[in-house]
């Protein structure tokens, strides 16, 4: 399930970005050839009729809107071909519009990824409500190797019915209890497979410093908890101002966050890429859809921030050159953009190593 739950979320972000892409260009009467879905070998497809391609291909790692005419990277058009077009079908083609429309096309498809962030935003906002508490429940959750709880037999969704002859109701009353009586054995009836047993358990005795620096000690089991966590409805205006905002902060921590790699205050090693994806995307299905559409939104984000890097190849690549042209008042020559497109190219594939082996990495360890 870890690949289907990968490939629902990147399918839909990357046709949410390339239909940000799509729908400017038809905005701006540019024909599109291509609408795919991926890259490679064409698993399905169909034609509409506007003359657009609309396919599924092989590799599912992105995709591609091709405006017709297009020959280069740059959407530009040889002599020889511009000479062959028609008024008509020239004035279909990317390469024919000036920089702001160009700009708008190639901007559009990350602006698309951040209302699509706002949409999600908004709806879990406005249907589910706000976080507003959250309810430790006395339910295993996991138990770490080696530690009291291990040693004494707890498995994964023990469900504790008492503590010290204490009914439970909150796991704050366990907790409660591992800390007062650290240093002594505690009694705990524990229901599992609809059977009820006793388990007999001391805390681990660990050291900690206070606020003021003094050792304490405490108790710990060793165990997590499941949690729940209730919502608060707070309207529909509230809803779109909460996810406009939201939007922003999450935007602007990634921004930093990316920043702070490339300025070495971070370590690279933090980059993931498909196969982190694909795991951050299977644990929060397995939580639930809101917390699964939180995962599609954040991923969202950073798919449409990363966009407008200015790197060669991206959308923000894209942007620099057409900036560059609006100072210049000049077309950039073909050779200069071999060179810049390879760069872009460069980057991408060390990009693409580097997220890659950090992947393998924590995978291996």
């Amino acid at each position: 399930m870890i690949l289907v739950w990968f490939l629902i979320l990147l399918t839909i972000i990357v046709f949410v970005h390339e239909l940000g892409h799509y729908l400017a260009a038809r905005l701006n009467g540019v024909r599109v050839e291509i609408f795919s879905i991926g890259f490679g070998k064409e698993l399905f497809g169909i034609n509409d009729n506007l003359g657009t391609r609309w396919k599924i291909c092989l590799i599912p790692l992105g995709g591609y809107v091709k405006f017709f005419g297009d020959a280069n990277l740059a959407s530009n058009l040889p002599a020889k071909q511009i000479n062959n077009l028609s008024s008509e079908e020239l004035n279909k083609t990317f390469h024919n519009k000036n920089l702001k429309q160009k700009a708008f096309i190639v901007f559009a498809g990350p602006l698309a990824n951040f209302l699509f962030t706002i949409f999600i935003f908004f709806g879990l906002y406005s249907f589910k409500g706000v976080p507003s508490d959250i309810i430790l429940l006395p339910i295993i959750e996991n138990v770490l190797e080696d530690s009291a709880a291990y040693k004494a037999g707890f498995k994964k969704n023990d469900k504790i019915i008492s503590a010290d002859n204490k009914i439970i109701d909150n796991f704050k009353d366990v907790k409660d209890i591992i800390l007062s009586k650290s240093h002594q054995e505690i009694n705990f009836l524990i229901q599992r497979d609809n059977e009820e047993i006793i388990i007999i358990a001391k805390p681990d005795i660990i050291e900690t410093l206070d606020k003021n620096g003094t050792k304490i000690t405490t108790g710990r089991m060793g165990f997590t908890v499941q949690y729940t966590t209730i919502y608060e409805s707070i309207g529909v205006k509230k809803s779109i101002i909460k996810s406009l905002k939201d939007t922003y902060l999450f935007t602007l921590k990634t921004f930093e966050g990316i920043t702070q790699i490339i300025t070495g205050k971070r370590s690279a090693s933090e980059l993931g890429g498909p196969i982190m994806i694909a795991s951050v995307a299977s644990n929060a299905a397995d939580k639930g859809l809101e917390s699964y559409l939180f995962i599609m939104a954040i991923i969202s984000i950073n798919l449409g921030l990363i966009n407008l890097f200015p790197i060669p190849l991206l959308d923000g690549g894209h942007l620099l050159l057409y900036g560059v042209q609006a100072v210049t008042k000049t077309e950039i020559n073909d050779i200069v953009l071999k060179y810049y497109y390879g760069i872009g190219l460069f980057v991408l594939i060390a990009l693409m190593v580097l997220v890659n082996y950090n992947d393998l990495i924590k995978q291996l360890n």
